[in-house]
């Protein structure tokens, strides 16, 4: 997916994408996470649960804290970021993040995943994201549509956002 100036330091383009992709990191995380092989913390967590032993988190001092920490994250529906994207449909939203978590990825011959590709594999990415089912596939340009769409109100969120935390005097400076 190509998105604008998303290399580009102190960028409202290089801002969308590192929230997109925080957000994106706060879904997939606690699902890969979670697994029962006690890796991360809320496997050991869930396998202490198990099997009714303390687990350890390696953390040197205060372990129990790190528990609670852990134990805590589980009830958080939203890192805060959620928010952000109120003003995009489901189907934008779906479409918007499977987009940015399939950059990078490749297809078994080495080439990069096509917006026909990923709109054919979206159960595949909403499952990944825990956002839901999708009962049907949607055709090309209905997704890259929908990905459009998607990251300009996502944008037109976040300029919004950020002018109304700027002072009067900021304001006039950049004006």
């Amino acid at each position: 997916m190509r998105w604008l100036n998303r290399d580009k330091p102190n960028s409202i383009g290089a801002l969308g994408w590192k929230i997109v992709n925080e957000h994106i990191n706060y879904l997939i995380s606690s699902s890969a996470d979670a697994g029962w092989s006690g890796v991360g913390n809320t496997g050991r967590i869930c396998e202490s649960i198990e099997s009714g032993i303390t687990p350890t988190f390696d953390t040197g001092i205060d372990n129990d804290s790190a528990m609670i920490r852990q134990i805590r994250s589980l009830t958080v529906k939203d890192k805060g970021l959620s928010w952000l994207f109120a003003d995009l449909t489901r189907m934008q939203t779906l479409c918007l993040l499977a987009a940015v978590l399939a950059e990078g990825r490749r297809t078994i011959q080495g080439e990069p995943l096509s917006n026909g590709h990923i709109a054919a594999t979206l159960p595949v990415f909403a499952a990944e994201l825990r956002l839901g089912p999708v009962h049907k596939a949607p055709s090309e340009k209905t997704f890259a549509n929908n990905v459009a769409e998607g990251r300009r109100r996502f944008m037109l969120k976040l300029q919004a956002e950020l002018v109304a935390r700027l002072s009067a005097e900021q304001l006039r400076a950049i004006a």
